[in-house]
Protein backbone atom coordinates (compact mmCIF):
# COMPACT_ATOMS: atom_id res chain seq x y z
CA UNK A 1 0.00 0.00 0.00
CA UNK A 2 1.63 2.62 -1.47
CA UNK A 3 1.00 6.63 0.65
CA UNK A 4 -1.21 7.99 -2.54
CA UNK A 5 -3.62 4.62 -1.80
CA UNK A 6 -3.98 4.78 2.39
CA UNK A 7 -4.66 8.75 1.71
CA UNK A 8 -6.95 7.78 -0.59
CA UNK A 9 -8.47 5.49 1.77
CA UNK A 10 -8.22 7.16 5.08
CA UNK A 11 -9.64 11.01 3.29
CA UNK A 12 -13.27 10.41 2.66
CA UNK A 13 -13.12 8.82 6.21
CA UNK A 14 -11.89 12.10 8.30
CA UNK A 15 -14.14 14.24 5.71
CA UNK A 16 -17.26 12.36 6.60
CA UNK A 17 -16.16 12.45 10.03
CA UNK A 18 -15.61 16.28 9.93
CA UNK A 19 -19.12 16.71 8.01
CA UNK A 20 -20.95 14.95 11.34
CA UNK A 21 -19.08 17.22 13.42
CA UNK A 22 -20.25 20.58 11.71
CA UNK A 23 -23.42 19.32 11.51
CA UNK A 24 -23.51 18.58 15.29
CA UNK A 25 -22.04 21.95 16.00
CA UNK A 26 -24.24 23.72 13.80
CA UNK A 27 -27.09 21.73 15.54
CA UNK A 28 -28.66 20.13 12.67
CA UNK A 29 -29.74 16.93 14.14
CA UNK A 30 -31.32 16.73 17.69
CA UNK A 31 -29.83 14.05 20.00
CA UNK A 32 -32.81 11.77 18.94
CA UNK A 33 -31.84 12.32 15.90
CA UNK A 34 -27.92 11.84 16.09
CA UNK A 35 -29.30 8.29 17.85
CA UNK A 36 -31.57 7.44 14.85
CA UNK A 37 -28.71 7.68 12.83
CA UNK A 38 -26.25 5.68 14.94
CA UNK A 39 -29.17 3.06 15.54
CA UNK A 40 -29.49 2.76 11.45
CA UNK A 41 -25.75 2.48 10.93
CA UNK A 42 -24.62 -0.37 13.91
CA UNK A 43 -28.54 -2.25 14.33
CA UNK A 44 -29.12 -2.37 10.82
CA UNK A 45 -26.91 -1.80 8.19
CA UNK A 46 -23.61 -3.41 9.34
CA UNK A 47 -25.43 -6.66 10.52
CA UNK A 48 -26.81 -6.77 6.74
CA UNK A 49 -22.85 -6.16 5.37
CA UNK A 50 -21.13 -8.28 7.95
CA UNK A 51 -24.16 -11.30 7.36
CA UNK A 52 -23.18 -11.01 3.08
CA UNK A 53 -19.73 -10.62 3.93
CA UNK A 54 -19.31 -13.75 6.05
CA UNK A 55 -21.32 -15.65 3.16
CA UNK A 56 -19.09 -14.44 0.84
CA UNK A 57 -15.79 -16.31 2.37
CA UNK A 58 -14.85 -19.91 1.18
CA UNK A 59 -16.24 -22.69 3.19
CA UNK A 60 -12.93 -24.35 3.77
CA UNK A 61 -11.14 -20.80 4.25
CA UNK A 62 -13.81 -20.08 7.01
CA UNK A 63 -13.27 -23.73 8.83
CA UNK A 64 -9.91 -22.78 9.68
CA UNK A 65 -10.63 -19.60 11.27
CA UNK A 66 -10.96 -21.61 14.99
CA UNK A 67 -7.35 -20.33 16.15
CA UNK A 68 -7.94 -16.36 15.03
CA UNK A 69 -11.82 -16.94 16.36
CA UNK A 70 -10.43 -18.06 19.87
CA UNK A 71 -6.93 -15.57 20.06
CA UNK A 72 -9.90 -12.55 19.08
CA UNK A 73 -12.31 -13.58 22.09
CA UNK A 74 -9.16 -13.77 24.39
CA UNK A 75 -8.13 -10.51 23.71
CA UNK A 76 -11.45 -9.49 23.94
CA UNK A 77 -13.34 -10.88 26.78
CA UNK A 78 -10.11 -12.14 28.64
CA UNK A 79 -8.76 -8.60 28.38
CA UNK A 80 -12.11 -6.40 29.54
CA UNK A 81 -12.26 -8.80 32.87
CA UNK A 82 -8.46 -8.96 33.48
CA UNK A 83 -8.39 -5.20 33.24
CA UNK A 84 -11.24 -4.71 35.14
CA UNK A 85 -10.21 -6.67 37.97
CA UNK A 86 -6.76 -4.85 37.93
CA UNK A 87 -8.29 -1.54 37.94
CA UNK A 88 -10.79 -2.34 40.54
CA UNK A 89 -7.78 -2.81 42.37
CA UNK A 90 -7.07 1.41 42.65
CA UNK A 91 -9.28 3.08 44.74
CA UNK A 92 -9.76 6.23 42.38
CA UNK A 93 -10.94 4.71 39.69
CA UNK A 94 -12.59 1.83 41.49
CA UNK A 95 -16.96 0.41 40.45
CA UNK A 96 -17.97 3.04 37.39
CA UNK A 97 -14.98 3.97 35.88
CA UNK A 98 -13.23 1.11 36.07
CA UNK A 99 -15.72 -0.97 33.75
CA UNK A 100 -15.64 1.51 31.12
CA UNK A 101 -11.99 1.97 31.16
CA UNK A 102 -11.63 -2.24 31.06
CA UNK A 103 -14.68 -1.77 28.35
CA UNK A 104 -12.53 1.34 26.59
CA UNK A 105 -9.37 -1.16 26.21
CA UNK A 106 -11.31 -4.19 25.01
CA UNK A 107 -13.49 -2.90 22.04
CA UNK A 108 -12.75 -0.80 19.47
CA UNK A 109 -14.48 0.79 16.99
CA UNK A 110 -14.47 -1.73 14.50
CA UNK A 111 -18.33 -1.81 13.54
CA UNK A 112 -17.68 2.09 12.57
CA UNK A 113 -14.73 2.46 10.93
CA UNK A 114 -13.89 -0.91 9.80
CA UNK A 115 -15.31 -1.69 6.50
CA UNK A 116 -14.19 2.19 5.44
CA UNK A 117 -10.68 1.84 6.56
CA UNK A 118 -10.16 -1.39 5.16
CA UNK A 119 -12.18 -2.58 2.40
CA UNK A 120 -9.96 0.28 0.12
CA UNK A 121 -7.05 -0.67 1.44
CA UNK A 122 -6.72 -4.61 1.63
CA UNK A 123 -9.79 -5.60 -0.32
CA UNK A 124 -12.72 -8.10 -0.06
CA UNK A 125 -11.27 -9.94 3.18
CA UNK A 126 -11.81 -7.19 5.24
CA UNK A 127 -15.80 -8.13 5.50
CA UNK A 128 -14.41 -11.30 6.89
CA UNK A 129 -12.27 -9.57 9.52
CA UNK A 130 -14.67 -7.18 10.52
CA UNK A 131 -17.69 -9.37 11.23
CA UNK A 132 -15.14 -12.14 13.70
CA UNK A 133 -13.86 -8.64 15.16
CA UNK A 134 -17.73 -7.37 15.44
CA UNK A 135 -18.48 -10.76 17.37
CA UNK A 136 -16.38 -10.54 19.70
CA UNK A 137 -17.06 -7.13 20.74
CA UNK A 138 -20.99 -8.19 21.23
CA UNK A 139 -19.48 -11.02 23.39
CA UNK A 140 -18.08 -8.07 26.02
CA UNK A 141 -20.85 -5.93 26.19
CA UNK A 142 -23.54 -8.05 27.33
CA UNK A 143 -20.79 -8.65 30.47
CA UNK A 144 -20.43 -5.26 30.61
CA UNK A 145 -24.13 -4.07 30.68
CA UNK A 146 -24.64 -6.95 33.44
CA UNK A 147 -21.65 -5.28 35.49
CA UNK A 148 -22.52 -1.58 35.28
CA UNK A 149 -26.15 -2.10 36.10
CA UNK A 150 -25.04 -4.48 39.28
CA UNK A 151 -22.58 -1.72 40.43
CA UNK A 152 -25.61 0.97 39.74
CA UNK A 153 -27.76 -1.08 42.21
CA UNK A 154 -25.00 -1.21 44.69
CA UNK A 155 -24.46 2.05 45.25
CA UNK A 156 -28.55 2.83 45.02
CA UNK A 157 -28.07 4.91 42.07
CA UNK A 158 -29.41 4.20 38.68
CA UNK A 159 -28.62 4.61 35.27
CA UNK A 160 -30.54 6.90 32.88
CA UNK A 161 -33.09 4.32 30.90
CA UNK A 162 -31.69 1.79 32.89
CA UNK A 163 -33.99 -1.41 33.26
CA UNK A 164 -36.07 -1.92 36.45
CA UNK A 165 -35.27 -5.57 35.65
CA UNK A 166 -32.56 -8.24 37.13
CA UNK A 167 -29.15 -6.70 36.00
CA UNK A 168 -28.09 -10.05 34.72
CA UNK A 169 -31.00 -10.34 32.67
CA UNK A 170 -30.64 -7.49 31.16
CA UNK A 171 -27.03 -7.51 29.92
CA UNK A 172 -27.82 -11.10 28.77
CA UNK A 173 -30.90 -9.83 26.42
CA UNK A 174 -28.84 -6.88 25.32
CA UNK A 175 -26.01 -9.28 24.09
CA UNK A 176 -28.53 -11.74 22.43
CA UNK A 177 -30.61 -9.08 21.02
CA UNK A 178 -27.73 -7.39 19.09
CA UNK A 179 -28.03 -8.00 15.30
CA UNK A 180 -23.80 -7.47 15.58
CA UNK A 181 -24.03 -10.64 17.31
CA UNK A 182 -26.38 -12.88 15.08
CA UNK A 183 -25.49 -11.69 11.61
CA UNK A 184 -21.60 -13.11 11.67
CA UNK A 185 -23.27 -16.19 13.51
CA UNK A 186 -26.03 -16.46 11.19
CA UNK A 187 -23.50 -15.84 7.87
CA UNK A 188 -21.13 -18.49 9.56
CA UNK A 189 -24.06 -21.48 9.76
CA UNK A 190 -24.60 -20.63 5.96
CA UNK A 191 -21.67 -21.21 4.60
CA UNK A 192 -20.89 -24.11 7.13
CA UNK A 193 -24.02 -25.63 6.11
CA UNK A 194 -23.29 -25.29 2.33
CA UNK A 195 -26.75 -23.41 1.84
CA UNK A 196 -26.51 -21.04 -0.79
CA UNK A 197 -27.23 -17.62 -0.37
CA UNK A 198 -29.85 -16.03 -3.40
CA UNK A 199 -28.26 -13.32 -5.40
CA UNK A 200 -31.84 -11.15 -5.09
CA UNK A 201 -31.79 -11.84 -1.41
CA UNK A 202 -28.05 -10.67 -1.23
CA UNK A 203 -28.53 -7.74 -3.32
CA UNK A 204 -31.45 -6.14 -0.87
CA UNK A 205 -29.09 -6.69 2.05
CA UNK A 206 -26.43 -5.35 0.09
CA UNK A 207 -28.56 -2.31 -1.01
CA UNK A 208 -29.34 -1.06 2.88
CA UNK A 209 -25.52 -2.68 3.91
CA UNK A 210 -23.89 -0.08 1.63
CA UNK A 211 -24.78 3.14 3.55
CA UNK A 212 -23.12 1.43 7.02
CA UNK A 213 -19.60 3.04 6.59
CA UNK A 214 -20.96 6.58 5.66
CA UNK A 215 -23.77 7.17 8.15
CA UNK A 216 -21.97 5.01 11.04
CA UNK A 217 -18.82 7.49 10.26
CA UNK A 218 -20.93 10.85 10.17
CA UNK A 219 -22.44 9.38 13.58
CA UNK A 220 -20.06 9.57 15.63
CA UNK A 221 -18.93 12.87 14.10
CA UNK A 222 -22.30 14.09 15.51
CA UNK A 223 -20.84 12.27 18.69
CA UNK A 224 -17.81 13.61 18.81
CA UNK A 225 -19.32 17.40 18.41
CA UNK A 226 -21.67 17.12 21.37
CA UNK A 227 -18.89 16.97 23.74
CA UNK A 228 -15.90 19.51 24.55
CA UNK A 229 -12.35 18.47 24.46
CA UNK A 230 -10.53 17.92 27.57
CA UNK A 231 -6.65 16.90 27.17
CA UNK A 232 -5.05 15.43 30.89
CA UNK A 233 -2.84 12.05 31.63
CA UNK A 234 -5.87 10.28 31.91
CA UNK A 235 -7.23 11.13 28.21
CA UNK A 236 -3.68 10.57 27.25
CA UNK A 237 -2.83 7.51 28.37
CA UNK A 238 -5.83 6.04 28.03
CA UNK A 239 -6.23 6.69 24.29
CA UNK A 240 -2.70 5.32 24.32
CA UNK A 241 -3.70 2.39 25.93
CA UNK A 242 -6.56 1.88 23.52
CA UNK A 243 -4.05 1.68 20.40
CA UNK A 244 -1.73 -0.28 21.71
CA UNK A 245 -2.40 -2.50 24.51
CA UNK A 246 -5.33 -4.89 23.26
CA UNK A 247 -2.73 -5.16 19.82
CA UNK A 248 -0.08 -6.48 21.67
CA UNK A 249 -2.10 -8.74 23.40
CA UNK A 250 -3.32 -10.36 19.88
CA UNK A 251 -0.20 -10.20 18.68
CA UNK A 252 0.96 -12.32 21.40
CA UNK A 253 -2.11 -14.93 21.40
CA UNK A 254 -1.46 -15.41 17.43
CA UNK A 255 2.13 -16.28 17.99
CA UNK A 256 1.41 -17.98 20.95
CA UNK A 257 -1.38 -20.09 19.39
CA UNK A 258 0.18 -20.42 16.31
CA UNK A 259 -2.32 -18.86 14.39
CA UNK A 260 -2.00 -18.65 10.23
CA UNK A 261 -4.76 -16.41 8.96
CA UNK A 262 -5.30 -14.16 5.73
CA UNK A 263 -8.04 -12.53 8.10
CA UNK A 264 -4.86 -11.25 11.20
CA UNK A 265 -3.40 -8.63 9.30
CA UNK A 266 -7.10 -7.11 9.44
CA UNK A 267 -7.71 -8.63 12.65
CA UNK A 268 -4.75 -6.39 14.47
CA UNK A 269 -5.40 -3.29 12.70
CA UNK A 270 -9.45 -3.28 13.81
CA UNK A 271 -7.74 -3.44 17.31
CA UNK A 272 -5.44 -0.29 16.84
CA UNK A 273 -8.47 1.58 16.07
CA UNK A 274 -10.43 4.20 18.35
CA UNK A 275 -12.85 3.05 21.29
CA UNK A 276 -15.84 2.05 20.66
CA UNK A 277 -18.86 5.17 20.57
CA UNK A 278 -20.53 2.33 22.87
CA UNK A 279 -18.17 3.64 25.53
CA UNK A 280 -19.08 7.08 25.60
CA UNK A 281 -22.58 6.43 25.69
CA UNK A 282 -22.31 3.64 28.47
CA UNK A 283 -20.36 7.07 30.34
CA UNK A 284 -23.43 9.58 29.73
CA UNK A 285 -25.60 6.69 30.67
CA UNK A 286 -24.27 5.84 33.99
CA UNK A 287 -23.05 9.43 35.06
CA UNK A 288 -19.19 8.54 35.16
CA UNK A 289 -16.89 9.68 32.85
CA UNK A 290 -18.19 11.23 30.43
CA UNK A 291 -15.74 14.06 29.58
CA UNK A 292 -12.96 11.57 29.46
CA UNK A 293 -14.54 9.09 27.00
CA UNK A 294 -15.21 12.22 25.20
CA UNK A 295 -11.93 13.04 24.80
CA UNK A 296 -10.30 9.62 23.83
CA UNK A 297 -12.73 9.41 21.52
CA UNK A 298 -11.93 12.62 19.93
CA UNK A 299 -7.98 11.62 20.10
CA UNK A 300 -8.26 8.52 18.88
CA UNK A 301 -9.99 8.90 15.93
CA UNK A 302 -7.81 11.60 15.01
CA UNK A 303 -4.78 9.17 15.34
CA UNK A 304 -6.41 6.39 12.71
CA UNK A 305 -4.19 8.52 10.29
CA UNK A 306 -0.82 7.15 12.48
CA UNK A 307 -1.76 3.78 13.71
CA UNK A 308 -3.28 2.30 10.38
CA UNK A 309 -0.18 2.92 7.96
CA UNK A 310 2.15 1.76 11.10
CA UNK A 311 0.27 -1.48 11.67
CA UNK A 312 0.35 -1.68 7.64
CA UNK A 313 3.80 -1.24 7.38
CA UNK A 314 5.03 -3.52 10.76
CA UNK A 315 2.88 -6.47 9.30
CA UNK A 316 3.93 -5.94 5.94
CA UNK A 317 7.64 -6.64 7.15
CA UNK A 318 7.09 -8.95 9.67
CA UNK A 319 3.77 -11.21 8.29
CA UNK A 320 1.67 -12.63 11.01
Amino acid sequence: MNLSGLVAALLPVFFVLALGYAAGKRNAFDPDQAAGLSKLAVSFALPASLFVGMTDIPRNLLLEQGGLVLALILAHVGLFFVTWLALGLIQSVRGTPAILYALMLSTSATPVFGLAVLEPILGPTAAGAVGLVALSINLVVPATVVLLEVDAAKHGSTAKGASASSPVLTGLSSGLKSPLMWAPIVGIGIVIAKIPLPRVIAACLELIGSTTSGVAVFAVGLVLAAHAFQFSRVVFLGTLGRLVVQNVVLLALLRLLHVNSPFAREALICCSFPLATVVVLFAARYRSSESETASMLLLSTLSLAVTVPIILWLTHHWPV
